[in-house]
């Protein structure tokens, strides 16, 4: 009985302490504004901070995986900009390359896309801002 007052004190005390550096990261929100055109539906995005060689001999950058959907009944290619309110921005075009050689670069009705967009940024923004527009595939 002497052994497990002090060792449920402990646990609650690890507990305690370990619930609060969880909540106060989960605290952490970021708005994000979002303009899509009614054929692509966005999917997901994520962003995180990941080193880039290429930034400032390997710093860490923030990056972006966006994933969309092409609702239209034809194929379409899209543009995706991510920007911040400090004037950071970055672009790239869903799907970037073509399936096979000598095929135009679209997604094709109803298919998927992806794309990682790093933002040469070291901070986080309080907010971001997410366009993506449907461009002729080229």
């Amino acid at each position: 009985m002497k052994w497990r007052f002090p060792a449920w004190v402990i646990l609650g005390v690890i507990f305690c302490f370990g619930s609060f550096g969880i909540l106060q990261a989960a605290g952490e929100k970021h708005s994000i504004s979002l303009e899509a055109p009614p054929q692509a539906q966005i999917l997901k995005i994520d962003y995180y901070f990941k080193i880039l060689k290429e930034f400032a001999g390997g710093k860490p950058a923030l990056h972006f995986e966006i994933k969309i959907r092409n609702l239209s009944e034809k194929p379409e290619r899209y543009s995706v900009t991510v920007s911040t309110p400090d004037g950071a921005s970055a672009a790239g075009f869903i799907p970037q390359k073509a399936k096979k050689a000598g095929a135009l670069p679209v997604l094709e009705p109803k298919e998927e896309g992806k794309i990682t967009i790093p933002l040469l940024t070291e901070q986080m923004a309080e907010s971001f801002s997410v366009e993506v527009e449907s461009v002729p595939p080229e």
